[in-house]
């Protein structure tokens, strides 16, 4: 059995392929991805073709969809769950490269790493949140849970976020990781504090960041990865208990040949309080998108 797939072979090279249906293994799910979602992460491999080990490959980092086969140590899932799960290029031993992203029809699930069906996860933790954004997202901020929410382009954001927290911070997630983002971060954290990023730290930020002996950590790469098998036992009772609220979506039509579109998008800083999201069962054939 074949199926539609977007192949990365090296950086900007990639081309959506005939490949073979995956099966799965111990520890797997096989899921018919029914939604892809585009993560900044994505077109910045193709782009340097960083951050992957082995090419070719298939990227995409999250998926949703519907379990069509399950591996055979598996017991956590049956067929025909709905599932949303978190994928990576590099694949563990006994899985083909490639078999675990997102951009495809049909990908393997790590069943540890895998949920029936940040703000809003700090509030269920108990945490006061105090988030910056563009004005347009207040509401939907403040919807999920947020206490303060602050004009992200303000010139005095970091004395607001200060005024609001009463002084400085245990705890900053930068979803945004840039150079200036991380010097904000630094900047509003108490000594000994803890800065989440997504991106590597900007070599700038290392000498403000060691001045307050602020801890870096990361939530890419297969460290974080594993780690966050409790994370997901938990958005699976959330989900159940309908206590989490989705993302709002973008969804670009035209299946995976919409890959560009989404890679563009998010290249262009064009993306802003949704995730954008293709659909790859709708993918009609190699050639064509209609």
């Amino acid at each position: 059995m074949s199926q539609l797939a977007l192949l990365y072979e090296s950086d900007k090279k990639q081309n959506l392929q005939s490949l073979p249906i995956p099966e799965p293994v111990d520890g797997f799910v096989q899921v018919r991805v029914e939604a892809a979602a585009f993560n900044p992460l994505d077109y910045k491999i193709y782009d340097s073709g960083k951050f992957v080990q082995k090419v070719p490959t298939v990227l995409g980092g999250d998926a949703a969809g519907e379990v069509t086969k399950i591996g055979p140590d598996v017991t956590k899932f049956k067929v025909g769950d709905r599932v949303t799960f978190a994928c990576t290029p590099n694949s563990p031993k006994g899985v083909g490269d490639g078999e675990r992203g997102a951009f495809q029809q049909y990908a393997l699930a790590d069943a540890r790493v895998t949920a029936k069906a940040r703000c809003l996860f700090a509030v269920l933790s108990g945490l006061e949140v105090i988030t910056t954004s563009s004005p347009a997202h207040f509401e939907y901020l403040k919807s999920l849970g947020a206490t303060t929410v602050i004009d992200r382009s303000a010139p005095d954001v970091a004395a607001q976020i200060l005024a609001a927290a009463r002084g400085p911070v245990k705890y900053v997630v930068d979803a945004i990781s840039l150079k200036p983002t991380q010097l904000l971060g630094v900047e509003v954290l108490q000594p000994k504090g803890k800065l989440v990023l997504v991106l590597g730290l900007d070599p700038s930020t290392k000498e403000a960041a060691a001045a307050k002996d602020v801890t870096m950590l990361g939530t890419v790469g297969p460290t974080g990865f594993y780690r966050s098998e409790p994370f997901w036992d938990s958005v699976e009772g959330y989900l159940k208990r309908q206590v989490i609220k989705p993302n709002r979506v973008t969804v670009l039509p035209g299946g995976l040949h919409a890959w560009e579109e989404g890679f563009d998008l998010h290249r262009q800083g064009k993306v802003s309080g949704a995730k954008i999201v293709i659909r790859p069962q709708e993918t009609k054939s190699i050639t064509s998108s209609l």
